[in-house]
């Protein structure tokens, strides 16, 4: 089981969108996967049609993270819910299956987590083990680095991902978010050593649509040395609809520009898994796209003054 953590420095870029959506992409592809919803807000749960209520809240991934911290043995098979019904309209063959969070659980295991310290941020990790020939692949939806919660993604992780859109912040939290990933080695004990992906720009807007703030944080994302993937995710009322609707974009509009581009991206996030490094395509900067675009109208504007001559 490769196991993939959607991660950022704050809230607010897409996590849990990207998580839903990339999860879902590899079920329609054919792949057994599970999402584990470790963010306090269970936003990864909704967008996948369910909410943890009454005594459904007995099957929030927190307890057994809780149990386990403080030394009780604890299983996950039992919280596991399955949506797999949401691939029917497609007939994929693959498996789509949920572990929901819950907020006051998830905080309260976020609080059992901060005390017990590095010593109990394997057990995400742990918890998974017996499910590693059961999926094919993990994705996490994760809250912001600044919560413990965020460190038990990672060191569960094999590989992460980072997110920007157009606003200047979110290129200097997907710096620091790149560094956390660069040190989970060392905070882990040699644990966990995820492989950083990339950061993917969310929230796009069309080229002829770019604001000076859109420009500069797709030239940082370049400077940064952010690996930025070549498929951006561009903004959407049909993703944000389908969130509400808890079928992701992926499935709901697969032969729309949401579905399509999300497809694109997964085959991004398998292609980097597969290769090195050195051998990624990363995305131009918006001054080497935007020199591009106007040397192809050159010729273009050429040939259209040339046939009316």
């Amino acid at each position: 089981m490769e196991k993939i953590a959607v991660a950022s420095q704050k809230g607010g870029p897409g996590k849990t969108t990207t998580t839903v959506n990339l999860a879902a992409g590899l079920a329609l592809a054919g792949f057994r996967v599970l999402v584990a919803d470790i963010e306090p807000q269970a936003q990864a749960g909704v967008a996948l049609g369910v909410r943890l209520k009454g005594g459904d809240i007995a099957k929030s991934l927190a307890l057994p993270l809780q149990q386990l911290a403080q030394g009780v043995p604890s299983t996950l098979r039992s919280i596991i819910i399955d949506r797999s019904d949401l691939l029917q309209a497609r007939k994929a063959k693959g498996t789509l299956h949920l572990l929901a969070s819950e907020q006051a659980t998830m905080t309260n295991a976020q609080h059992i987590l901060h005390a017990a310290g590095v010593e109990k941020v394997h057990v995400l990790r742990e918890l998974l083990q017996e499910f590693e020939d059961e999926y094919d692949f993990a994705v996490f939806d994760t809250p912001p680095a600044v919560q413990s919660l965020n460190g038990v993604a990672l060191a569960a992780s094999d590989y992460a991902l980072t997110l920007c859109m157009p606003k200047g912040a979110t290129v200097e939290g997907a710096v620091t978010m790149r560094s956390t990933i660069r040190h989970v080695k060392d905070r882990t004990r040699g644990l966990a050593d995820p492989k950083y992906l990339g950061a993917v720009l969310n929230m796009a807007k069309p080229m002829g649509d770019w604001s000076t703030e859109e420009i500069n944080v797709r030239n940082q994302m370049v400077d940064a040395n952010l690996l930025p993937f070549v498929t951006e995710i561009r903004e959407d009322s049909r993703i944000s609809g389908s969130y509400s609707k808890g079928l992701p974009a992926v499935l709901g509009f697969a032969r729309a520009a949401p579905g399509k581009r999300y497809a694109q991206f997964l085959q991004e996030v398998l292609d980097r898994m597969d290769a090195p490094e050195e051998g990624w395509e990363i995305a131009q900067s918006a001054d080497e796209m935007l020199d591009a675009a106007e040397a192809a109208s050159v010729p273009a504007q050429q040939t259209k003054e040339a046939s009316s001559v």
